[in-house]
């Protein structure tokens, strides 16, 4: 082998050993990148447990006020009509009628039992949203996660209201935190 083959050869290895080196680099950076990632996001989620048992002590009063402020109910039927008629006798000390009602199908879990009716309400638009405003609040577990509002037809000074309530009970089986 002359000695410019030996050069060549030398520096093409050379060359090859840089190159190779700058990729194993590069994977290296990548994976130190991913890493450093992951790393933050479990900092984050320790700091996230750590700020929840921290604030355990006001979990646990939390839950024995939900234990000793959240209806029970008797069984499905009185959950359905005890929160049908307290909406209809609110609606109609409001001057609002009912025009129609359904009842919702209950969902019940380990943390609530859920009893739902879904009215389509007539009545002028102030008094609508006073009566609504009327049944919800914190301790009475209620709440409207659907309304839809569009005039009368009929009157122009009234309003159709389509408005679904649930109310929330304590599970049957109800456990304290």
């Amino acid at each position: 082998m002359k000695d410019s083959e030996k050069k060549l050869l030398t520096l093409s290895v050379g060359l090859l050993a840089v190159i190779g080196g700058l990729m194993i680099t590069k994977t290296l950076q990548s994976w130190q990148r991913a890493i450093t990632i992951q790393e933050q996001a479990l900092a984050a989620e320790r700091q996230d447990s750590d700020d929840l048992l921290a604030d355990l002590p006001n979990w646990k009063k939390r839950g024995e006020w939900l234990a000793q402020h959240q209806p029970v109910a008797k069984n499905d039927l009185d959950a359905d009509n005890e929160l049908f008629e307290t909406l209809l006798a609110k609606a109609q000390a409001s001057g609002v009628s009912v025009v129609s009602k359904q009842y919702q199908e209950q969902v019940k879990n380990e943390f609530f039992q859920q009893a739902g009716v879904t009215l389509t309400v007539k009545g002028e638009l102030s008094n609508v949203f006073r009566w609504i405003y009327s049944v919800l609040s914190p301790q009475d577990f209620r709440v409207v996660p659907y309304l839809k509002l569009t005039p009368d037809k009929e009157d122009p000074t009234k309003v159709v209201c389509a408005v679904q309530f649930w109310r929330w009970y304590q599970p049957p089986a109800s456990k304290t935190i």
